[in-house]
């Protein structure tokens, strides 16, 4: 065993030489290799966009995903090690655009089709590249050469399969009605990508008041979209709410309002008619924002709906059926027309007289300006409410009247929702979550109206109207005109626009419908096209349905719920049991990170702190809540992670020295101790509880238990039995001590592999494949512990008492240092008894450790006592209660009496009322009840009563106490310079203390034998040239101190 480089050690270095040894031993298939005939961990990995570099954020769910199949491959088990990139999309367009300098799509049509596809792919596989360097730099081990890309006609085509299947079942639907849509990118957008997609805006808000034709009324609406009154068709008003007519002060007409919207026109309210239902308006017919439209030119009515609220707005509510899905279906209902300002990007089309030509949110003064010349504006005013944005470009949705495809989910509803009984969720608010999705979803939106995307393969014939669905690869072949695929070098547009196929019902030659899929169509399918599913039937079925799927749980509306939809469409069941859905990743201060503001890199992070670093703090934090992340925060990481290389340098500096044997040694289980057998016990515990969490896929309780074991292995084991290690003169106890630490430290290594692979390989590879000969080549490598290694005879229940014995005496121990502090006595500073009142069966436990206390606490005798006189006085107080009523006015005297007493009189006082009387000074022959005992700590103790235990510490120091205490600081300061003069552990060395106090001088001579063992001192000389040489301060004492080699 190699002597330990690093004290503290360079994470990112360290992980680089990892990286080094992994691919020069060929580790990640070596041990595909060793797995390969294991029990099957089936895997499917959420596909990260290839568009840009990987983000800090993304490797919190890689990281566990990591953690997981490397916990499944060191129990044996053969895992699906496929990477997925998520290749085509608006994701993947928007970049292209702005990387070209494109601001809508008229630019993407002028560039040329076939040259922007083609960028959009070269784009892809620049970043899949960069992030496949990313990964591996976290320490993700994957099959890099063999992941999944959506932009494949492999899953194009599995795609068009579900959408066949899905025309056969009759969900296919073609709709004409208002859609979310993003001006900029020319597309709708489904309700699963309008979720979450809501921001805090502030838009102008118009009242605008339109007069009822034949009467001297004008009806006050209210929008917050004013590009909507160019196609206002109605006004709603609900029967059963309560209108008024209000004359007022800044016009001849009077206002028609809600009843409980009249705050609207405050200031301005001149007299307010008698309430009357909206139902005598129904009927009615006023003019409109802009009559002088063409496209107005119809009579325009006060219609009924009972979806108006009395308190939104003024009570009227404008209709434009071709703007809002809502008034879309009222305008149905009510048989109005829907009419449709706008084009593709927002501009307002021809027809519309003046405001021709502006988009939705130039329109708005201009709409203003023609209200205010017609007398139909009321006001104005600004209005903060949540809006929606494009969820990949953030430029404010519209709703447009349009032409898309759907897929109904009436009938498969109740299928998803009995799919997901038999999901585990986690958190397990997840499966809330969805099944609440489930229960409101509408109709999926497939269709966007884009270029670089999913080719629905659609082909509705103009001349029967009969609608082919292709299926596949093979099925566009044979029905195409010209039966093959010449020119079309990947089933993208342009190239496969010019595919033309047959009616199958008429024969005639059909086109296919320009439009692409949505984006999670390509990721939805992945459960199906990298499983084999149309070409291994027994592969599919020995991967299919995923053990574990993870990522964000933004996803429960997106990824996780198209693999539900697709899967129980073609399978009838969910393609996942175990569902995890993390939080998100925010900064130190719990504010969000910025793409244009501030961010953290994923490359300068782990250059700067260190990917297993970045591993652990993802790792300890549980998935339900967001993970603060910064670089303060990964100080505290590292330093966790630091008492766990503790432990490892610990065990370096002794056996780096002594090379025990450890493999061979044969342990006698009648001489280990108790500090041993407890560590074995513990550590068979901790083995137990790692495995049941990563069974569990829970690695934030699984860091909690790291590290309080950490905590016990170092602040217990190795304090109380350090100088077995190296002042042993028993060799056998040595290497039991050898023995019993390596087992810990080995189980510390293999459970934290999994979690942070570069640490624990770097310490493996000088620790257990140094010991254990026969140990494979990568920590990754070895099996998961199950049991720790025992010596004959030794059985782990029947040692359990050794927990409960150690952890009372711990609290013993923790609870007198405490004591000692609240005294200002260092444990330098030896003291003389420690009394302890427990229970009989406490005490029985304690006495086990009796020595072990004594050392820890530095104490000479440790007394077990039921009796409190030893460390606590009693005193008295009167009881006001009941001598107010016996003495009357004299009670104030006795409390005086009592108050001033000394101990002697306390103790006096505490014979009396044996007797049940007493009598003090003119007091005489008192009952006993006017008195109240009270205890405090005698002179010189500190007393603490806690946990079911009582313990009393004797601070007072006689001049042997104080000997011992100034020999002990001694030791300590020569120890410091020992380390100051780099000395290696082992080294032997001369002293030579000089001092001129006589006090001081005694002390030493008296402890001589004692301080050269501690501080490996071969013989006290005068020393003419030191290798070190330092005058300190001992308890108030100058002390000169040299050392040489």
């Amino acid at each position: 065993m190699k002597k330990e480089f690093y004290q503290i050690p360079n994470f990112p270095e360290i992980e680089h030489k990892i990286l080094k040894f992994w691919e020069e031993n060929d580790c990640f298939n070596k041990l595909v290799e060793k797995n390969k005939n294991g029990e099957r961990f089936r895997f499917l990995d959420g596909p990260i966009t290839a568009n840009n570099p990987m983000g800090i954020h993304h490797a919190w769910g890689r990281t566990l995903k990591d953690a997981y199949i490397r916990y499944q491959a060191m129990n044996g088990k053969s895992c699906q090690y496929q990477n997925g990139f998520d290749g085509q999309g608006l994701w993947v367009e928007v970049e292209v655009e702005k990387s070209l300098g494109f601001t809508d799509k008229s630019d993407i049509l002028k560039y040329g089709m076939d040259k922007f596809t083609e960028a959009c792919i070269a784009r892809v596989k620049k970043f899949s590249d960069i992030i496949t360097e990313q990964s591996k730099r976290l320490g993700q081990w994957m099959d890099w050469d063999n992941s999944y890309y959506t932009n494949t006609d492999l899953n194009i085509t599995s795609i068009w399969h579900f959408l066949k299947v899905c025309h056969e079942k009759g969900w296919l639907k073609k709709t004409h009605r208002p859609m979310p849509w993003c001006p900029r990118c020319g597309t709708s957008l489904s309700d699963h990508e309008m979720a979450g997609s809501y921001t805090e805006m502030e838009h102008l808000s118009i009242f605008s008041k339109l007069p009822i034709k034949g009467t001297n009324d004008k009806m006050l609406l209210w929008t917050t979209t004013p590009w909507t009154l160019t196609a206002n068709v109605a006004l709603a008003v609900n029967p059963e709410n309560e209108y008024v007519r209000v004359k007022v002060k800044s016009d001849t007409a009077n206002i028609i309002i809600g009843k409980e919207a009249l705050s609207k026109l405050a200031g301005d309210i001149l007299e307010v008619s008698e309430p009357f239902k909206g139902e005598e308006l129904i009927g009615l017919e006023y003019e409109t924002c802009f009559p002088t439209l063409s496209v107005q030119n119809f009579a325009h009515k006060i219609i009924p709906w009972d979806l108006v609220d009395a308190t939104e707005g003024t009570g009227v509510v404008h209709i434009a059926p071709g703007c809002g899905a809502e008034d879309y279906d009222l305008g149905k209902e009510q048989n109005i027309p829907a009419i449709c300002p706008i084009d593709e990007e927002g501009h307002i089309l021809p027809g519309y007289g003046e405001f021709e030509g502006y988009t939705t949110d130039t329109i708005v003064d201009k709409v203003v300006s023609s209200l205010e010349k017609q007398n139909k504006l009321y006001k104005t005013e600004m209005y903060a409410h949540s809006y929606p944005q494009c969820w990949r470009c953030k430029t404010s949705v519209v709703f447009k009247l349009v032409d898309e495809w759907n897929i109904d989910t009436d009938e498969i509803r109740p299928m998803m929702i009995e799919a997901i009984k038999d999901v585990d969720f986690e958190p397990e608010h997840l499966g809330k979550r969805m099944l609440d999705w489930l229960n409101n979803m509408g109709a999926w939106n497939i269709s966007r109206k884009r270029f670089y995307g999913l080719p629905l393969p659609f082909y509705p014939c103009q001349k029967c109207g009969h609608l082919t669905v292709i299926g596949s690869k093979e099925e566009l072949i044979e029905k195409s005109t010209t039966k093959s695929l010449e020119g079309v070098p990947h089933l993208h547009r342009p190239y496969i626009d010019k595919v033309n196929i047959y009616c199958e019902k008429c024969g005639a030659e059909v086109e296919r419908i320009s439009e692409v899929g949505d984006c999670w169509l390509d990721a939805g399918i992945t459960s199906f096209s990298t499983k084999k599913y149309f070409s291994d039937k027994k592969y599919f079925e020995d991967n299919f349905p995923s053990d574990l799927v993870l990522e964000m749980k933004e996803q429960i509306r997106l990824w996780f719920y198209s693999l539900l939809f697709m899967s129980v469409t073609l399978t009838g069941k969910a393609p996942y049991k175990k569902l995890i859905g993390h939080s998100s990743v925010v900064r130190e201060n719990g504010e969000k990170f910025s793409k244009t503001g501030y961010m953290i890199l994923f490359d300068e992070a782990a250059e700067k702190m260190g990917a297993d670093v970045i591993r652990y703090l993802y790792s300890a934090n549980p998935v339900g809540s967001d993970v603060r992340f910064g670089y303060g925060i990964a100080e505290e990481s590292k330093r966790k992670l630091m008492s766990f290389w503790n432990i490892y340098v610990f065990f370096n500096i002794y056996a780096s020295i002594d090379k025990p044997d450890i493999e061979n040694h044969v342990v006698d289980y009648a001489k280990l101790n108790h500090s041993d057998k407890w560590l074995l016990v513990r550590t068979q515990d901790f083995i137990d509880k790692a495995r049941a969490e990563m069974d569990n896929f829970r690695t934030a309780p699984l860091i909690k238990e790291v590290e309080t074991y950490v905590d016990e292995v170092s602040n217990w084991y190795i304090r109380i039995n350090r100088k077995r290690f190296w002042k042993s003169e028993n060799k056998e106890d040595q290497m039991n001590a050898y023995w019993c630490l390596y087992q810990a430290l080995k189980a510390l290594i293999i459970v934290l592999a999994p979690i942070v692979p570069f640490i624990t390989e770097y310490i493996y590879q000088n620790t257990i494949r140094v010991i254990e000969k026969d140990a494979p080549i990568s920590v990754h490598h070895y099996s998961y512990l199950k049991k720790v290694a025992l010596p004959k005879g030794m059985d782990i229940e029947k040692e359990r008492n050794v927990i409960k014995e150690t952890s009372i005496t711990r609290n013993v121990i923790a609870t007198a240092q405490r004591m000692r502090n609240e005294a200002q006595m260092k444990v330098k500073q030896p003291l003389q008894t420690l009394f302890i009142s427990v229970s009989e069966e406490d005490k029985n436990d304690i006495e086990k450790l009796i020595d072990v206390i004594k050392e820890e606490l530095n104490i000479k005798e440790v007394v077990f006592t039921d009796d409190a006189t030893n460390y606590e006085d009693t005193y008295y107080a009167v009881n006001f209660r009941v001598a107010g009523r016996a003495l009357k006015g004299e009670a104030q005297n006795l409390k005086s009496i009592i108050d001033n007493m000394n101990q002697d009189e306390y103790n006096n006082l505490t014979v009396q009322l044996n007797t049940g009387k007493f009598s003090v000074e003119k007091f005489t022959d008192l009952d006993k009840e006017l008195l109240e005992a009270h205890s405090r700590p005698k002179a010189g103790f500190v007393v603490a009563k806690e946990l079911n235990m009582t313990l009393g510490l004797d601070t007072n120091l006689n001049d042997e106490l104080i000997e011992e205490g100034f020999v002990r600081e001694l030791i300590r300061q020569i120890q410091v310079l020992r380390k100051e003069a780099d000395f290696a552990v082992e080294q032997r060395i001369i002293a030579d203390i000089i001092l001129q106090d006589e006090f001081a001088k005694k002390a030493v001579n008296a402890h001589i034998d004692r301080i050269k063992a501690d501080i490996l001192a071969k013989d006290f000389a005068p020393i003419e040239n030191p290798d070190i040489e330092k005058t300190v301060n001992v308890q108030d004492y100058e002390v000169i101190i040299k050392l040489k080699k």
